[in-house]
């Protein structure tokens, strides 16, 4: 399975997704500790997390904040953490994403979010979520659980396979 991971300051979305994208398995955007806890809790028992692709963070020339650096401070831990797990995560930056789905550095979050419903949920109600009685392939999806889903994307289709 893939681990994409939306990385941020307190809290970071994350997605697992079978290596083929023929599915999502688990999902969320929870605390940065919560999320380590899970990590640490997946390889105790074995889960079977195959690829790690994470967010990079990139530079664009503009002067930015504590939580940019705070950040990447946690993409440090992150890599630190998954390195002694034998695991070496995939940094997969935001000008990747753009290219791969949009074909184009003017892409926007609602831009790539739509891109990827044209992929995976082109004819599911509810923008590719569907409903209760009847959940899409984006059943639960909100926010930066879309970026965790473009980042485990992006890197199936450089390191894996092909688009879909």
């Amino acid at each position: 399975m893939i681990l994409g991971i939306d990385p941020a300051n307190e809290y970071s979305a994350f997605v697992v997704v079978e290596n083929d994208l023929s599915a999502v398995v688990d999902k969320g955007k929870i605390p940065n500790k919560e999320l380590q806890d899970k990590i640490s809790n997946w390889k105790a028992e074995n889960y079977p997390i195959d690829y790690v692709a994470i967010e990079g963070i990139q530079s664009f020339g503009m002067p930015v904040g504590q939580t940019t650096f705070e950040t990447c401070y946690f993409i440090g831990r992150l890599l630190e953490q998954f390195e002694a797990f034998d695991i070496e995560p995939t940094l997969i930056y935001r000008s990747e994403e753009k290219m791969t789905l949009c074909h184009s550095m003017k892409a926007t979050d609602a831009t790539i979010r739509q891109a990827l419903i044209d992929l995976f949920a082109k004819d599911t109600p509810n923008k590719g979520k569907g409903t209760k009685s009847n959940p899409g392939y984006f059943y639960g999806f909100k926010a930066d659980i879309w970026s965790a889903m473009c980042i485990a994307y992006v890197f199936h289709t450089k390191y894996i396979g092909t688009e879909c």
